[in-house]
């Protein structure tokens, strides 16, 4: 009860469509493992090319989440509402030629224009939605997407046992729905919310000028106050949250090829990719409040510790173990991109740095794949743990640099509370 009163007293209603469509926009990395075995089982796909087709799809997302922060705010409403449209139907196109692309070099085009349209989904969406309540709204975002996971990882491996290419075709159903909520809701991304009165604001300063002169001088304050909001603390936590993204990526992709080559089942990765999603739901729900209480560098540590045991877990070959593992994965995943989220949404003060955090969520979701892809070329099926624990060491590292600076800036700051009222008792006293 206490978490329905907060949240309908809450402004999160009013951003209750953008939090969907931010989670339909990354529902794909939550499936995968079992969207990869269903490629596999359809086109005949080598499991070592996976981690390719997953870089495809989050490079895609990285582009997209780019040409959302470079282009963004500069949009006028009604253009950049025309553009998320745009993409919900391309990202629909996208999702189902997948079903029907044999060739690799297509299917390799087909996943990246689908990341390119979910990335502008993603980005706009979960900047209005942290605008309103940065932790709550990634908190809820990742819920609402372990919940789509876990109904889709138990259901696609049923579909896929006889008929491999529908299943891949129901996933178009992501970006329907996506869509019909940009069609039936109003504002849903909040772009006249963001831009209200920037046209007219450039007006008033410059009267006289004409439409390019103001434009170029829109540009140049745009820029200079997305400049001014990368802060130092801005900046540190969207490097650890890159970091984080970045090492469960190249173990995430890479599941799927570690479950077969363990010879596991099929239905012990949709098994494992289902209840790891519910743990992470429950997990989400733990950490949803805004008020931390765990020490941010315990979390960094323990969530990077349990974002390594699949790799261990699909080693030993044992069944139980490696669900054990992916479900390990999964809370500790959870916990700490919320917690890095929302810490770097609060440190916001602009829609740009927003923006400029999604940006470091997508960039470690494609640089992930194609880490982890060259690790395992190099060095074999074990190769990609390496890399892994380097990305979540600097990870950790970049956490606690941050918590220091914090801690040492709330000292000055009561020493500087103290002084003051020190200064006022003496005042009063020598009156």
């Amino acid at each position: 009860m206490r978490f329905y009163d907060r949240f309908h007293d809450s402004r999160l209603l009013a951003v209750a469509p953008a939090i969907v469509i931010a989670a339909l926009a990354i529902l794909q990395p939550g499936i995968d493992p079992v969207f990869l075995a269903l490629l596999t089982k359809a086109h005949g796909l080598s499991p070592h090319l996976h981690g390719w087709i997953v870089s495809a799809t989050q490079a895609g997302l990285a582009a997209g989440s780019l040409t959302n922060l470079v282009a963004g705010s500069r949009l006028a409403p009604r253009a950049a509402a025309r553009l998320c449209t745009l993409c919900a139907l391309l990202a629909l196109g996208a999702a189902a030629a997948t079903a029907w692309t044999a060739s690799f070099a297509a299917l390799l085009a087909v996943r990246a224009l689908f990341g390119l349209a979910m990335g502008v989904l993603y980005t706009q969406a979960m900047t209005h939605a942290a605008r309103h309540s940065p932790t709550a709204s990634f908190a809820l975002v990742l819920l609402l997407q372990l919940l789509l996971s876990t109904f889709v990882a138990l259901g696609l491996p049923v579909i896929g046992t006889d008929r491999p290419a529908l299943a891949l075709a129901l996933l178009a159903l992501a970006p329907l729905g996506a869509l019909a909520l940009l069609a039936r809701a109003r504002d849903p991304l909040g772009v006249e919310e963001e831009r209200g009165t920037l046209g007219l604001q450039d007006e008033r300063d410059a009267p006289d000028a004409s439409p390019h002169a103001r434009a170029g001088q829109q540009a140049e304050r745009t820029a200079q106050r997305f400049r001014e909001s990368i802060t130092p603390p801005v900046a540190l936590l969207a490097s650890a949250l890159f970091c984080y993204v970045c090492a469960s990526m190249i173990v995430w992709s890479l599941t799927g090829a570690m479950a077969i080559a363990a010879r596991f089942p099929p239905h012990v990765l949709g098994t494992a990719v289902a209840v790891g999603s519910l743990a992470g739901a429950i997990t989400s729900l733990a950490v949803l409040r805004e008020r931390v209480r765990v020490d941010p560098r315990i979390t960094a540590l323990a969530c990077g510790i349990a974002m390594l045991t699949p790799v261990l877990g699909a080693r030993l070959a044992n069944e139980t173990l490696f669900i054990a593992a992916i479900v390990a994965f999964n809370v500790g995943n959870t916990a700490i991109f919320i917690r890095c989220s929302g810490f770097a949404a609060r440190a916001c003060r602009t829609s740009g740095a927003l923006r400029f955090v999604s940006c470091a969520n997508t960039a470690g979701m494609i640089a992930g794949p194609a880490i982890g892809s060259s690790a395992t070329t190099l060095a074999g099926p074990q190769g990609p743990l390496y890399p892994a624990a380097l990305a979540l060491a600097l990870g950790c590292l970049t956490l606690w640099a941050w918590h220091y600076r914090q801690r040492r800036q709330n000292l000055r700051l009561v020493a500087s509370t103290s002084a003051t009222a020190a200064r006022a008792v003496e005042r009063r006293q020598a009156a």
